[in-house]
């Protein structure tokens, strides 16, 4: 189909060859189409059409060996391990001997410009009672990966469903058997003891289903940089903020999304505090560093948190890696309440290690993210008051390839860690130096803060010489206003502060929608794109239409709404 624009490539004409493709760009892009077009963009020096055309390519068949040939000449410019990577995988999918050879061509040409060795990757996983559902994550494996790049070790936690028969018959698995469950961070510390002290290790649940291209993508987040120490998968099932929506339900339908989705990202990687440990990779040198998982969080549970704050505070970056899908099965629920009971218990641990409560400052706030008008592509600055750990920002700069991003956290202990992966600074906004440029920020982020303070009104004012003449605020307030706050003080004239919430016992003030709009009038602001998150009870709904038909009250929406979301800027005649 595509013969007369193939031959104007392998002649060279390359302007002929750009009015011959013209034809075919808006029809339905093949693989071979792909590397033509990429061929015609990489003669052009225009690599973002180039890694566009790969992509493409990729989408349309995840086998095509000779666009991972393009890929590794792409990374070569800039990153030789990754160029290595992607040989190899071209290697794994060729199924041409002369064309294999000149792949094997290209990894031996690279390999003098490595600043250090690819490895392998030990593949570490626990079984215990799940035969067919290991079976089915083991051949996945083999399936997807280039044998002489990983190893296979399971560790048997006293299994009693002809798991440790059938793993003892497997020639390419190392298999450790306990006689007891020994739990997650002390069967997986088992496996990585017997795994080659070359390899990479790569912690994955027994109930995963590996997809095409899973695993080279974490590799090839692992590599992409001399200092990062763990990346981790998305998935249909996991917690972190790494779950993946409309990816589909069964099986077989996320399995097809995941061809799709593990190509190359324009800007694949997002910075975390830690990553969930049901697909973690954890580089060598890394491992070495900081050592083996921390038994006492046995047997599951917060080991995987407390190991990214362990790379963190050695300097070493955590990489969620956008195009690695890996297919989690639906959990089993029987001993829901025992495991809550060890989350419980171990998040104390956690607290009683790290002085911190993780969950509280690890939230990324997508309901503010969504007020950021600008595209992908534009350069923005966001500052971000009492920003935790950072999980928003990072969000923010893997949204937006050209964000700088910025944080104040008035916690020491959250400060220390966050400080290590982003520019987070400790102080008190109110008070503190403020080491920015004026007129700087296109955004501020305000998210559940005002509340928190001793005089909102002078952080606003002292704020807002640091926005840009169009710069906004983005801001979530809580409202007192609310049903669940509200009632207990009007009908039983109790006013009980809570751990979070409207009533949170760090809240020094309190709003409704008045006072809100009073506060930064006040400030020579004005709020716009106003929303609200509702919710209530029917009980209280009964009540409050009782309530509405007996007295004259302010509408209705505003005992509904538990928190205001908004932009507030400068009004025109202040700018």
């Amino acid at each position: 189909m595509y013969t007369d624009l193939a031959e104007l490539i392998n002649e060279g004409k390359w302007d002929l060859a750009e009015i011959e493709f013209e034809k075919y760009k808006n029809t339905e892009w093949t693989d071979t189409l792909s590397i033509l077009a990429a061929s015609i963009y990489w003669h052009k020096e225009d690599y973002n059409n180039f890694l566009e055309s790969v992509t493409k390519g990729l989408t349309y068949n995840f086998r095509n060996y000779e666009l991972y040939l393009l890929l590794g000449n792409y990374y070569e410019q800039f990153s030789p391990e990754q160029a290595w990577l992607c040989y190899e995988n071209a290697e794994f999918y060729c199924d041409q001997p002369e064309d294999a050879k000149i792949i094997s061509e290209f990894k031996n040409n690279i390999y003098p410009a490595l600043s250090t060795p690819i490895r392998k990757t030990a593949i570490v996983i626990l079984s215990y009672n799940s035969l067919e559902i290991t079976k089915a994550c083991i051949q996945s494996i083999r399936d997807n990966n280039l044998p002489s790049s990983y190893e296979l070790i399971l560790v048997d936690n006293n299994s009693e469903d002809g798991s440790r028969e059938w793993l003892q018959q497997q020639k390419d698995i190392k298999l450790i058997c306990n006689d007891q469950n020994m739990g997650f961070p002390y069967g997986c510390n088992q496996g990585i003891k017997i795994a080659d002290p070359e390899s990479d290790i790569f912690l994955l649940n027994s109930d995963t289903v590996v997809a095409p291209n899973s695993i080279f993508w974490l590799r090839m987040g692992l590599y992409s940089g001399a200092r990062i120490g763990a990346t981790g998968s998305v998935s249909n099932r996991v917690y972190n903020h790494q779950q993946v929506e409309n990816c589909g339900t069964s099986i077989e339908e996320c399995m097809e999304y995941a061809v799709t989705h593990n190509v190359p990202m324009k800007n694949p990687y997002e910075k975390k505090l830690y990553l969930i440990g049901f697909a973690m990779m954890i580089k060598r040198e890394a491992l070495d560093d900081i050592g083996l998982l921390d038994v006492r969080f046995s047997p599951g549970t917060y080991e995987d948190n407390d190991y990214g704050v362990r790379l963190h505070k050695a300097d070493w970056e955590v990489l969620l890696c956008k195009n690695s899908f890996i297919y989690h099965r639906p959990g089993n629920h029987s001993n829901a309440t025992t495991w809550h009971e060890i989350a419980n218990t171990n998040a104390k641990k956690f607290f009683d290690k790290w002085n911190i409560n993780i969950g509280y400052y690890s939230s990324i706030k997508n309901e503010l993210i969504q007020f950021i008008k600008e595209d992908y592509n534009q350069p923005i600055n966001v500052l971000e008051i009492g920003c935790g750990f950072g999980a928003t920002l990072a969000h923010i700069e893997s949204l937006w390839s050209n964000a700088k991003v910025y944080g104040i956290e008035s916690e020491e202990n959250v400060t220390a860690i966050a400080s290590h992966y982003l520019n987070i600074i400790q102080g008190n906004a109110e008070t503190m130096y403020l080491p920015y440029p004026t007129s700087y920020f296109d955004y501020i982020i305000l998210g559940d803060v005002l509340e928190h303070l001793i005089n909102p009104e002078n952080l606003l004012k002292r704020l807002t010489p640091y926005l840009r003449a169009a710069g906004q605020f983005i801001c979530s307030m809580p409202n007192l206003m609310h049903t669940s706050a509200l009632f207990p003080l009007l009908l039983n004239g109790t006013f009980d502060y809570q751990s979070t919430g409207i009533l949170d016992k760090t809240h020094l003030r309190f709003f409704t929608l008045d006072s809100i709009y009073k506060l930064f009038n006040r400030c020579g602001l004005e709020i716009s794109d106003l929303k609200g998150i509702t919710s209530i009870t029917e009980e209280n709904n009964q009540i409050l239409d009782t309530l509405l038909s007996l007295f004259p009250m302010p509408d209705k929406q505003q005992f509904l709404i538990s928190q205001y979301l908004f932009c507030a800027s400068a009004y025109q005649g202040n700018l």
